[in-house]
C-alpha cells in the first residue's frame, strides 16, 4: 500500500483510537473541533503508536482546584510560591519573586479584566498541576509546562511555579503548579470539562516529545483498561471472575470496546500492508500491544466460558485429535442368549 494511503487510513482511525470525542477546546484551538477526520497526520499517528507500544509513562494533568474569590487565589499564590520564597513566572516570562511581588501579582490579576472580588461563588482562577515520573528532567517539565501554557491560555493570564522534592518533601516527581485566570481578555471565562483534560494531556505531552522525553496521553479505553486499575471497584472486579461481561463493564462500555478493537485492528491492518518495513515492524509491535491488553484478556477468558465444554480443546487429548469429529461408539447389543 501506498504511503499516502496508509497515512490516509491513520488519519482516520486513529482520530477515533486517540480523539474519542469531539468538543471544541480553549483559546488556543479556537475554531478546531478535536474529533473531526483529519485532523491528525500519519506522522502523529506512528509517534503516539511508538509512544504506546513502547510503554511511556503517562502525564499527569488534572485540576486541583479553582479560587472562588481573590482571597482564595493570593492564598494559593502564597502556598505554591513557599510565601514569595519561590519565584512565580508569569505568561510574560517575568518572575514574581519575594512577598511585595506576590502581593503586586495579585493586585494585577484582581483588576485584569472583570474585577474579581475578595469573596467570590464562583470560580476567579482554576489551578492545574502537570507532572511526570520521578527519573523526568525537572527542567525540560518546566519547559514543556511553559510552552503548553502560552499555547493553551493565549488570551487569560496565568502564573507557573515548579516544585521538585527539595522544595516539596511531600513529592518524589517534579511538578508545575499553575494557576490561570478564568476570565479571558476577550472576556470569555474557561469551562474545563473532561474533555478539555484529554486535550491539555495531549498537549503537554507532545510539548514533552519535542523537548526529547518519552511521554504518552492516551484514552483509557485506547489502552484496552476498563476499568482504572487501584480503585475499589477494580478489586471488587477482580473478585467477581464469574460475573457477565455486560454486568461488569455496562453495555455502554461494551460498545465503546468494541470501537476501540476496531480502530485497532484497522491501524495495525494498514501498518501492515505499508510499503514501508518500519510501518511493517510497528504493526507488529501494535499486535503485541493489543494481545496484552487487559480488555483483551478479559475477553478471551470470557468466550472461553461461554464455550461449551465439548467444544474446548481438552489439554490430555491428543493435539492432531483435537478438533476432529469423534465417530459414535458402536451400539451395545443385549445378548438374549443364555
Amino acid at each position: 500500500m501506498r504511503r499516502a494511503l496508509v497515512d490516509a487510513a491513520l488519519g482516520m482511525w486513529g482520530e477515533r483510537l486517540f480523539y474519542p470525542k469531539g468538543r471544541k477546546y480553549g483559546s488556543a484551538a479556537q475554531g478546531l473541533r478535536i474529533g473531526m477526520p483529519g485532523l491528525l497526520c500519519g506522522e502523529q499517528v506512528r509517534a503516539r503508536l511508538r509512544a504506546l507500544v513502547q510503554r511511556a509513562p503517562e502525564v499527569v494533568v488534572k485540576v486541583a482546584g479553582g479560587g472562588r474569590g481573590m482571597r482564595a487565589i493570593s492564598e494559593h499564590l502564597c502556598y505554591i510560591s513557599r510565601r514569595g520564597a519561590l519565584a512565580l513566572e508569569d505568561e510574560r516570562g517575568e518572575l514574581a519573586l519575594g512577598p511585595q511581588a506576590l502581593k503586586d501579582l495579585g493586585q494585577e490579576w484582581r483588576l485584569a479584566g472583570a474585577e474579581i472580588p475578595w469573596l467570590s461563588q464562583r470560580r476567579e482562577a482554576f489551578q492545574l498541576m502537570l507532572s511526570m515520573p520521578p527519573a523526568t528532567d525537572p527542567w525540560a517539565v518546566l519547559g514543556a509546562a511553559r510552552d503548553f501554557a502560552r499555547g493553551e491560555f493565549t488570551r487569560n493570564k496565568f502564573a507557573m511555579v515548579l516544585h521538585e522534592p527539595s522544595t516539596d518533601p511531600r513529592s518524589t516527581r517534579a511538578h508545575v503548579h499553575l494557576v490561570v485566570r478564568a476570565q479571558g481578555r476577550d472576556g470569555q471565562r474557561l469551562r474545563p470539562y473532561m474533555a478539555d483534560l484529554t486535550r491539555w494531556r495531549q498537549a503537554f505531552a507532545e510539548r514533552l516529545m519535542e523537548r526529547g522525553i518519552a511521554a504518552s496521553a492516551t484514552w483509557r479505553q485506547s489502552r484496552g483498561e476498563p476499568y482504572r486499575a487501584g480503585t475499589p471497584w477494580y478489586h471488587y472486579v477482580h473478585q467477581q471472575e464469574c460475573a457477565p461481561w455486560s454486568a461488569r463493564l455496562g453495555q455502554v462500555s461494551v460498545a465503546t470496546q468494541v470501537a476501540v478493537l476496531q480502530a485497532w485492528r484497522e491501524v495495525a491492518s494498514a501498518l501492515a500492508r505499508s510499503e514501508d518495513e518500519q510501518d511493517r515492524t510497528l504493526a507488529a509491535q501494535t499486535l503485541d500491544f493489543v494481545r496484552a491488553m487487559p480488555l483483551v484478556a478479559a475477553r478471551e477468558a470470557l468466550l472461553q466460558q461461554r464455550e461449551p465444554s465439548h467444544l474446548r480443546p481438552s489439554v490430555q487429548q491428543p493435539a492432531a485429535e483435537r478438533g476432529r469429529p469423534q465417530s459414535p461408539e458402536p451400539a451395545r447389543h443385549r445378548s438374549w442368549t443364555r
